[in-house]
């Protein structure tokens, strides 16, 4: 009986030697992507909500709301299984020009992917109309115009004889100001008797969303401000 365990066991060892033979190494994985590029509003504080980016083979483009600090961004990045990329994710990067991301395979193998984020225009940036309202010198018809500088001309027109207010002004504003801050417009110019005269003032303006395409405009005389001098819903032309 001892005898036949004593075979017994060399045999298993016997087969257990020729299976650990037989077997082979896996290869090291040669997959190196990037599956995934995002920017959680959690770990970003000029974003309040997830911005997750597109992969087109080795580029990627994330467009980040206007108002975004691009100098300071942290990735979330998902690459291959096994893979690692550098620089890594969760570390803050400047990405105010695109930004070339290393991710390196199992097999030590490497491939570059170029980020390019790009922040939206401002909203604020078109032609409104609004009105007719009183501003106490009869009703006006309000049309503003406003680019991407942070020029703006706000046009005053009289319901009745459709002529143009001499309230009506040119000026120039910050143009990264934001939606529902006090803003403050360096007027250049006032519109008197039938052209546009020279005249520096300071005026205080806001605008804000709450129904787009529709813009809340805000204007007082003075900045800082004192009281509104009027406000309005503009609708984008």
């Amino acid at each position: 009986m001892v005898r036949k365990l004593f075979f017994l066991a060399i045999l298993l060892l016997s087969g257990g030697l020729l299976l650990s033979s037989c077997k082979k190494e896996e290869p090291l994985s040669s997959k190196k992507e990037i599956l995934s590029f995002l920017f959680e509003a959690s770990k970003n504080s000029s974003l309040d909500q997830n911005v997750v980016g597109v992969v087109n083979g080795t580029d990627i483009t994330v467009d980040v709301p206007f108002g975004s600090t691009l100098s300071n961004l942290t990735p979330t990045i998902e690459t291959s299984p096994h893979a690692t990329v550098s620089p890594a994710s969760g570390v803050a990067t400047d990405f105010t020009s695109p930004v070339v991301y290393t991710v390196t395979a199992e097999d030590g193998s490497t491939k570059q992917f170029t980020v390019v984020v790009t922040v939206d225009p401002a909203p604020y940036i078109g032609t409104w109309n609004g009105g007719p309202i009183d501003f106490g010198i009869g009703l006006l018809h309000v049309k503003l115009t406003v680019t991407a500088n942070g020029e703006m001309t706000m046009e005053l027109q009289e319901l009745l004889t459709q002529t143009t207010s001499n309230q009506s002004i040119k000026g120039t504003f910050n143009p990264n100001g934001l939606a529902g801050e006090d803003l403050l417009l360096n007027q250049t110019h006032r519109w008197i008797g039938n052209n546009w005269s020279e005249e520096a003032k300071e005026r205080t303006v806001c605008y804000c969303f709450t129904n787009p395409p529709k813009m809340r405009f805000y204007y007082a005389l003075d900045y800082p401000k004192t009281e509104w001098w009027f406000q309005i819903d503009l609708t984008k032309e």
